[in-house]
């Protein structure tokens, strides 16, 4: 869906609710509590509230804009259609939401805070939190994929870091943020952030991720991939040799993933300018994503579908030294280092 048509089928509150109670509750709403189906809906007219402004020390009226709510008659709780999802205890109107997630999924090459920040009106920590927890919906549709990648596949690993700061910062030319990646050609593509490529991580990583039936696996001459057992070898594995400045032999060649890889750092250096190493698994989900599901007609769907199944990301364990538990696991933090 481009802006347009989320704007027309989406500029109200009610069928913001009114889709996102379709998708979550497809046969009849049910509490969240209880489970019960004895649910009535209402909506919660606007008010005031008073509000001590910590700076000032002064009470402050504030708005409470009108809520659509729903009541279980059998344990009489209330709930809203966005509790125990990613949307929870979020102060922004499912609009924005929208907005944001038709923003980002249509965006080639990533939408920056800043500009998310001047698109919705909203404060930049406002805009940085809203794209990560919709970078963590993307994140659980690609951990439903489970398919290992077949076809011919191109293997490769790249390193994330600005070259202008080799000389000041007095580091070498790789010592900088591995990410390894496994492409099929015209197909899916499986990116990770890595402490280190070495054998034991990158064979780890093939043998999750490449068919036993892969026809072809494509390399670089380096000698990490001349290593490796049979996880490669028994897939016909060549190589072309970059060193010799060559770059195609008839079939053989890595210019898929070499393709992929520039998108992602003109993602980086064109839209974000910087990213934190402890957050870069996160733009490696949203680029994965995006290719993974190019010319998918339901795209918009999918993240809305998977922000309603996902549990919260509260704001503390996004900004935490060292990442809370999430979808997938513990993630290792690799500091705050910006690359």
């Amino acid at each position: 869906m481009n802006l347009i048509d989320v704007a027309k089928q989406f500029g109200t509150p009610e069928a913001c609710n009114d889709f996102l109670e379709s998708m979550r509750w497809p046969d009849g709403v049910e509490c969240v509590h209880c489970n019960s189906k004895r649910v009535t809906k209402y909506v919660k007219q606007a008010s005031t509230r008073q509000r001590l402004n910590a700076k000032s020390g002064q009470m402050e009226t504030k708005p409470v804009p009108a809520r659509i709510l729903y009541v279980c008659r059998d344990c009489k709780k209330q709930f809203s259609v966005t509790e125990g999802t990613i949307f929870n205890d979020t102060h922004l109107s499912l609009e924005k939401w929208y907005m944001a997630t038709a923003l980002m999924v249509n965006a080639k090459k990533g939408v920056a805070a800043a500009q998310l920040q001047r698109d919705l009106g909203t404060a930049y920590k406002t805009a940085w939190y809203l794209s990560h927890r919709i970078r963590k919906a993307m994140a659980l549709v690609e951990l439903a994929d489970d398919e290992p990648l077949s076809g011919t596949v191109e293997i490769d690993e790249t390193y994330m870091g600005s070259k202008k700061y080799d000389k000041r910062r007095k580091r070498a030319k790789y010592d900088k943020e591995p990410v390894f990646g496994i492409v099929e050609r015209d197909g899916r593509a499986r990116t990770y952030h890595m402490p280190e490529v070495t054998l034991k991580n990158v064979v780890e990583k093939i043998k999750d991720n490449v068919s036993i039936a892969t026809n072809a696996v494509y390399t670089d001459e380096s000698r990490l991939y001349g290593t490796v057992p049979g996880c490669i070898r028994n897939h016909n594995h060549e190589t072309v040799n970059h060193a010799a400045h060559e770059w195609v032999r008839g079939d053989v060649h890595t210019g898929t993933i070499d393709g992929y890889w520039g998108l992602l750092k003109r993602g980086v250096i064109g839209t974000y300018h910087q990213i934190s190493v402890k957050h870069l698994h996160r733009y490696l989900n949203e680029f994965q994503f995006k290719w993974n599901h190019r010319k998918a007609q339901d795209i918009f769907v999918l993240v809305i579908a998977a922000l309603v199944i996902g549990s919260s990301l509260p704001y503390k364990a996004l900004i935490a030294a060292q990442d809370m538990p999430e979808d997938g696991g513990p993630e290792v933090s690799l500091g705050d280092e910006a690359l």
